[in-house]
Protein backbone atom coordinates (compact mmCIF):
# COMPACT_ATOMS: atom_id res chain seq x y z
CA UNK A 1 0.00 0.00 0.00
CA UNK A 2 1.45 3.46 -1.04
CA UNK A 3 0.56 6.68 1.40
CA UNK A 4 0.69 9.66 -0.86
CA UNK A 5 3.76 12.11 -0.31
CA UNK A 6 1.18 15.22 1.29
CA UNK A 7 -0.12 12.90 3.58
CA UNK A 8 1.77 12.90 6.66
CA UNK A 9 2.74 16.84 6.46
CA UNK A 10 -1.21 17.66 6.07
CA UNK A 11 -1.81 15.25 9.21
CA UNK A 12 1.06 17.32 10.95
CA UNK A 13 -0.42 21.07 10.06
CA UNK A 14 -4.28 19.68 10.83
CA UNK A 15 -2.69 18.46 14.34
CA UNK A 16 -0.84 22.22 15.05
CA UNK A 17 -3.60 24.43 14.12
CA UNK A 18 -5.94 21.69 16.38
CA UNK A 19 -3.88 22.12 18.89
CA UNK A 20 -3.55 25.59 18.86
CA UNK A 21 -7.30 26.52 18.64
CA UNK A 22 -7.85 23.88 21.55
CA UNK A 23 -5.87 25.48 23.76
CA UNK A 24 -8.20 28.23 24.64
CA UNK A 25 -10.72 26.26 25.67
CA UNK A 26 -7.94 24.79 28.62
CA UNK A 27 -7.08 28.78 29.06
CA UNK A 28 -10.70 30.11 29.32
CA UNK A 29 -12.03 30.66 33.08
CA UNK A 30 -14.14 27.77 34.40
CA UNK A 31 -16.10 30.31 35.78
CA UNK A 32 -16.35 33.85 36.22
CA UNK A 33 -18.42 36.21 38.15
CA UNK A 34 -18.66 39.67 38.80
CA UNK A 35 -20.25 40.71 41.93
CA UNK A 36 -19.83 44.69 41.14
CA UNK A 37 -17.59 47.41 40.77
CA UNK A 38 -14.60 48.23 43.65
CA UNK A 39 -12.32 45.47 43.11
CA UNK A 40 -9.50 47.64 43.19
CA UNK A 41 -6.87 44.87 43.93
CA UNK A 42 -6.25 41.83 43.06
CA UNK A 43 -4.76 38.21 43.90
CA UNK A 44 -4.05 34.86 42.69
CA UNK A 45 -4.30 31.63 44.38
CA UNK A 46 -3.33 28.63 43.58
CA UNK A 47 -6.22 26.31 44.99
CA UNK A 48 -6.41 22.56 45.85
CA UNK A 49 -9.56 21.21 45.08
CA UNK A 50 -10.17 23.38 42.23
CA UNK A 51 -10.27 20.39 39.80
CA UNK A 52 -13.25 20.17 37.53
CA UNK A 53 -16.12 22.70 36.30
CA UNK A 54 -18.22 21.45 39.30
CA UNK A 55 -15.08 22.09 42.11
CA UNK A 56 -14.67 25.54 40.46
CA UNK A 57 -18.62 26.40 40.90
CA UNK A 58 -18.34 24.91 44.23
CA UNK A 59 -15.64 27.26 45.26
CA UNK A 60 -17.00 30.04 43.34
CA UNK A 61 -20.46 29.56 45.58
CA UNK A 62 -18.43 29.46 48.47
CA UNK A 63 -16.34 32.96 47.94
CA UNK A 64 -19.48 34.35 46.45
CA UNK A 65 -20.86 35.66 49.71
CA UNK A 66 -17.33 36.62 50.93
CA UNK A 67 -17.94 40.79 51.80
CA UNK A 68 -15.17 42.50 49.89
CA UNK A 69 -14.55 40.44 47.17
CA UNK A 70 -15.97 41.71 43.82
CA UNK A 71 -15.42 39.42 41.17
CA UNK A 72 -13.91 35.58 41.27
CA UNK A 73 -12.53 33.81 38.17
CA UNK A 74 -11.24 29.98 38.52
CA UNK A 75 -9.59 28.17 35.65
CA UNK A 76 -9.78 24.24 36.72
CA UNK A 77 -7.22 23.38 34.18
CA UNK A 78 -4.14 25.08 36.62
CA UNK A 79 -6.20 24.68 39.69
CA UNK A 80 -6.10 28.97 39.66
CA UNK A 81 -8.56 31.22 41.11
CA UNK A 82 -7.95 34.81 40.61
CA UNK A 83 -10.25 37.59 42.85
CA UNK A 84 -10.97 40.90 42.64
CA UNK A 85 -11.27 42.33 46.34
CA UNK A 86 -11.16 45.88 47.98
CA UNK A 87 -8.68 45.89 50.34
CA UNK A 88 -10.25 48.23 52.48
CA UNK A 89 -12.92 45.61 53.67
CA UNK A 90 -11.10 42.40 53.00
CA UNK A 91 -6.74 41.32 53.28
CA UNK A 92 -5.33 38.64 51.23
CA UNK A 93 -4.89 36.54 54.86
CA UNK A 94 -8.47 36.66 55.26
CA UNK A 95 -9.26 35.64 51.74
CA UNK A 96 -6.70 32.54 52.49
CA UNK A 97 -8.78 31.98 55.69
CA UNK A 98 -11.80 31.71 53.68
CA UNK A 99 -10.45 29.57 51.19
CA UNK A 100 -9.31 26.83 53.55
CA UNK A 101 -12.49 27.11 55.92
CA UNK A 102 -14.82 24.41 55.77
CA UNK A 103 -17.49 24.21 53.20
CA UNK A 104 -21.63 24.03 54.50
CA UNK A 105 -23.26 21.24 52.24
CA UNK A 106 -26.79 20.71 51.69
CA UNK A 107 -27.06 17.93 55.06
CA UNK A 108 -25.54 20.36 57.67
CA UNK A 109 -22.12 18.85 57.89
CA UNK A 110 -18.98 20.81 57.11
CA UNK A 111 -16.07 19.74 54.95
CA UNK A 112 -12.65 21.36 54.24
CA UNK A 113 -12.68 21.04 50.46
CA UNK A 114 -10.65 23.63 49.30
CA UNK A 115 -6.76 24.25 50.07
CA UNK A 116 -5.16 27.21 49.47
CA UNK A 117 -1.62 26.10 48.26
CA UNK A 118 0.01 29.30 47.08
CA UNK A 119 -1.04 33.01 46.83
CA UNK A 120 0.52 35.91 44.99
CA UNK A 121 1.12 39.45 46.30
CA UNK A 122 -1.30 41.40 45.39
CA UNK A 123 -1.58 43.49 42.28
CA UNK A 124 -3.42 46.36 41.10
CA UNK A 125 -6.60 44.84 39.84
CA UNK A 126 -6.45 47.62 36.89
CA UNK A 127 -3.58 45.56 35.14
CA UNK A 128 -3.70 43.42 32.23
CA UNK A 129 -3.79 40.25 33.73
CA UNK A 130 -1.60 37.73 32.03
CA UNK A 131 -2.57 34.46 30.82
CA UNK A 132 -0.78 31.16 30.80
Amino acid sequence: MRIPKLTLPILVIAALVGGYFLRYAFTQPSTAVVLGEGGRARVECIVDGVKCKGTASLFTTHMLTTPGIHAIETFASDHRAVLSYDPDVITPEQIRAKIDAPVALDDSTHVAFFKCVSMDEPSDATETPTTP
